[in-house]
């Protein structure tokens, strides 16, 4: 049976809803996201393992939101569930009504994720996975070791059976041994929906997308890619931005620097995705520190500046964790406009919701 645990949002018109967000920024400390919605966290007092998620968002004054023919349409025609989802659709940030996470693998993957929310996995490396609403994205999925007995997203390894319902899609930036693993055309015997994206020229019979192309832009089984491309030691590789379930998600593989002097290829890369005009919501980067010490260099500087994302997660430092949380810290003391997270081992799970982050 449906029942209510807990109010999704308070929506209202309002003749100036901008200075009304600044009011209450300045006087009671609510400060709105990009987007002009606050979300605010809770927990349920018989099960305060679970969060949800109450929203509060100002409507200019001649919204069509409210207009109560649409949710009468929705009750004419006899469906409560569909008169529920339209007043659902009133958030201005859809995601921000999504459900509890569950507190398994198996339920989390099973969930009703709401668009524009997400749940992910940290791999070991510059390995990540993402569930959307729809999908299941792996990125540079590398085993650096042997994995345990009992594998599984919970302890940072793809067991194929864990997933096998997931309408799956597997990104792979370039050759490079520690962004590609073969093992992963083992996972399309148990997946019975499952997609590869190539950034390079694989060898192998098994079907997949390739995309090699300069700067390509390409729907793969209603998801829009769009790649930039560089080189390393002789090696044709690309960075991926994904736009899926209300999401856009950018993976950069191996597109960085090590200089405070970026080279112009990389400075024209992120200048080429800053004109696409998409706000990214996860930012998965590799971060190679700067030559003579430090984490941050200007590439990740340039980087955070032209495509302010939402969140970002540093990457690529096999089990050195801890320099993520020094990456983290001196982007902190810079002053830069982001909030990155981080993690602290292989399995680490966060929850992404409205442009906020928490580690589960």
């Amino acid at each position: 049976m449906e029942r209510v645990t807990g109010i999704g949002g308070v929506f209202f018109k309002s003749p100036d809803p901008e200075s009304l967000r600044e009011s209450y920024a300045e006087h009671l400390g609510v400060t709105p996201g990009s987007d002009g919605s606050v979300a605010f966290e809770w927990r349920g007092k018989n099960e305060p393992e679970r969060v949800g998620y109450t929203v509060w968002a100002p409507f200019k004054h001649d919204t069509s939101h409210f207009d109560p023919n649409r949710g009468r349409e929705h009750m004419r025609r006899g469906s409560l569930k569909r008169a529920i989802n339209w007043a659902a659709a009133l958030a201005v940030v859809s995601a921000s009504a999504a459900p509890a996470p569950a507190q398994t693998v198996s339920e989390m993957l099973d969930a009703d994720v709401a668009p524009g929310a997400a749940t992910l996995w940290y791999l070991g490396h510059a390995g990540w996975a993402v569930k959307t609403r729809s999908r299941l994205l792996i990125f540079d999925y590398w085993e650096s070791h042997e994995p345990p007995r009992n594998a599984s997203l919970a302890n940072g390894f793809i067991d194929a059976a864990e997933i096998a319902g997931q309408r799956t899609i597997v990104f792979v930036t370039h050759q490079h041994g520690d962004h590609y693993d073969p093992k992963i055309f083992h996972w399309a015997d148990s997946i019975g929906n499952i997609t590869y994206v190539f950034g390079w020229n694989v060898t192998t019979d098994r079907p997949v997308v390739r995309m090699l192309g300069l700067r390509q832009t390409r729907q793969i089984d209603g998801v829009v890619v769009a790649t930039i491309n560089h080189e390393f030691d002789n090696v044709a590789e690309v960075a991926f931005m994904v736009e899926v379930d209300g999401l856009v998600i950018y993976h950069s593989g191996d597109h960085g620097t090590v200089t405070d002097d970026p080279n112009p290829v990389f400075i024209d890369n992120i200048d080429y995705l800053s004109s696409l005009g998409k706000r990214i919501d996860i930012a998965f980067v590799s971060t190679f520190g700067r030559i003579g010490g430090g984490m941050v260099n200007a590439g990740d500087r340039y980087t955070i500046e032209k495509l302010s994302p939402k969140s970002l997660f540093p990457m690529h430092h096999g089990d050195n964790e801890d320099l993520y949380e020094r990456f983290a810290h001196e982007i902190e003391n810079d002053g830069l406009k982001t909030a990155v997270h981080y993690a602290d081992g292989r399995g680490d799970c966060f929850t992404y919701v409205a442009g906020r982050v928490r580690k589960n």
